[in-house]
């Protein structure tokens, strides 16, 4: 499995800013590399579940309807 980049996607460096409106620079910059490290475990099918969302995510970081 390849690990995951921010340029593998353009959604992984502003992920943060788009679902959480109300946090600083450096909690937005966590925000989005937890978002990369969790993602780069996923298997090429797995999903991410944020509960605090109740929204869930594929490897890309991309909206799972």
């Amino acid at each position: 499995m390849t690990k995951l980049t921010y340029s593998d996607s353009p959604f992984f460096s502003n992920w943060s800013q788009t679902y959480f409106t109300n946090l600083t620079l450096d909690q937005h910059i966590v925000n989005n590399n937890w978002l990369l490290n969790t993602l780069s475990m996923l298997k090429e099918d797995g999903e991410l579940y944020v509960p605090c969302l109740n929204k869930s995510f594929n490897r890309l970081g991309e909206e799972i309807v």
